[in-house]
Order: structure tokens, then C-alpha cells, then sequence
């Protein structure tokens, strides 16, 4: 009998982030009222904004302070999103580093949602905020110390 080896992939913080990235939109992200809506509906609707000041021209003026930070949280998975992309094509450089601190600056706009809209975050937010910051600070490839 042979004896063949297959090598495991390592399993680092960066993968770890990733998976719980992907779990967070299958998980309860906000609630309102008796109403409770998942990670991937709030993501449909962040998204169907991006495109609403198009169609809509005069989206901002009711109240600006509310739907600048709406519009803004249609990006944060996006510019996640790209920022692992450009780290992934130019490494821990300037346009990586430029796109971290990007979307971290975007997060907090949806706190600004959530407080207007009298909601509460539930455990697919909090997953979401805290895998985007781990997998934004964490090496993609292991290292010595960040194998498990």
C-alpha cells in the first residue's frame, strides 16, 4: 500500500474572514420592528440605491443627511470587494491601502441608516463589520504564526 500525502490547505484568518463574509448575508443582519431581514436583502437594497439618485434627480434634496449615508452603504461591498482584488493583483500596496481605508470610512454609514430607520443590528451585521475588518487586515497567504 502506497501511502500518498495530499497536502490540507492551510486554513488561515483571511479564509476564516472570507467564510464568515459569505455567512453573514445568510444570517438576520437588521431588525425593525417585529420585521427581521437577512444579510442578503439588506445587500439588494443597498444596492438598488447606487442606482435610485439616477433615476431619481432629485433624491437628495428631502434630506440629505439620511440619504447620502443610504447611498454610501451601497458601496461598502463593493470597495471590499475591489480593495481584495487589488491586493490580490499589486499586493499590500498603494491602491490596497487606499481602498482599506475607503471602506472602513464607509462602514460607519450604515450605523447612520440603522439609528435614522430606528433598526438594530443583529449578529449578520456585526459578522459582516467584523469580517471585512479581518479579512482587511489579514495576510491572504499563511504566515508562521497565522496558520491554525
Amino acid at each position: 500500500m502506497e501511502s500518498t500525502s495530499a497536502k490540507k490547505p492551510a486554513v488561515t484568518r483571511f479564509n476564516v474572514a472570507m467564510w464568515a463574509y459569505a455567512l453573514s448575508f445568510g444570517l438576520y443582519a437588521v431588525t425593525r420592528g417585529g420585521a427581521y431581514l437577512p444579510g442578503f436583502e439588506c445587500v439588494s437594497l443597498a444596492l438598488m440605491m447606487l442606482v435610485n439618485p439616477i433615476v431619481n434627480s432629485n433624491f437628495f434634496e428631502p434630506k440629505p443627511a439620511v440619504y447620502i449615508p443610504i447611498w454610501m452603504i451601497g458601496w461598502i461591498n463593493i470597495a471590499f470587494l475591489a480593495s481584495l482584488a487589488m491586493r490580490w493583483w499589486e499586493g499590500d500596496r498603494r491602491p490596497f491601502k487606499i481602498l482599506r481605508i475607503i471602506t472602513l470610512l464607509l462602514i460607519p454609514s450604515s450605523w447612520i441608516v440603522l439609528y435614522h430607520e430606528h433598526a438594530y443590528p443583529r449578529e449578520g451585521h456585526v459578522l459582516w463589520v467584523a469580517a471585512m475588518v479581518l479579512a482587511l487586515f489579514s495576510r491572504p497567504e499563511p504566515s508562521g504564526d497565522e496558520t491554525a
